[in-house]
């Protein structure tokens, strides 16, 4: 872990090529479990999402990346925010708003494994959660947003399965009476 933040807080050039493959694959395995399922007609795969995430990482990286959890954690808020933001565009769309311009489908085509709508009313009722429940609004943008498995949030968070179940139950319960409202 302390290779991954040394490198993540190195300077481009001094960055190995090695350690870049590992991170890639790992975000690039996140991407791929966020893609799983999805509509087939949508043409972005994982390894566009994987890049458009990596864009929007780079342009906003703190001085100093904390940790692997602080990276991962960051990357599966962009990948959030590109789908949020796609979803915001095709709802605009349909109701005519934006014509002229290019629909961000056209020239980058992120997919959503649910209805925009939803997809929108999950996003800001995350946001609340947040504030209620930091570690169960983090446990749902890495299993929905990043696409992570109950294992792997559970090393990346340093806490136990358990834990992370209890609290995916609990952000669960807390976002459908949400979503309710």
């Amino acid at each position: 872990m302390a290779d991954v933040t040394r490198w993540l807080n190195a300077s481009t050039s001094s960055r190995d090529e090695e350690m870049f493959a590992g991170l890639y694959a790992e975000l690039h395995k996140i991407a791929r479990g966020r893609m799983a399922g999805e509509r087939p007609e949508q043409t972005l795969d994982a390894t566009g999402l994987v890049h458009e995430a990596w864009l929007r990482l780079e342009k906003s990286a703190p001085e100093e990346w904390q940790n692997r959890k602080h990276f991962f954690g960051a990357a599966a808020e962009a990948m959030r925010r590109i789908l949020v933001e796609a979803a915001r565009r095709r709802m605009a769309a349909k109701r005519g708003e934006g014509e002229g311009a290019v629909p961000l489908d056209e020239a980058l085509p992120i997919p959503s494994a649910m209805p925009d709508e939803r997809l929108l009313a999950v996003h800001e009722v995350l946001d609340q959660l947040e504030k209620e429940h930091e570690m169960d609004a983090q446990i749902v943008k890495l299993k929905f947003f990043g696409g992570l498995k109950q294992d792997e949030i559970a090393a990346l968070l340093e806490v136990s399965e358990k834990t992370v179940q209890r609290h995916w139950i609990m952000a669960k319960t807390w976002l459908y009476q949400a979503l309710q409202e």
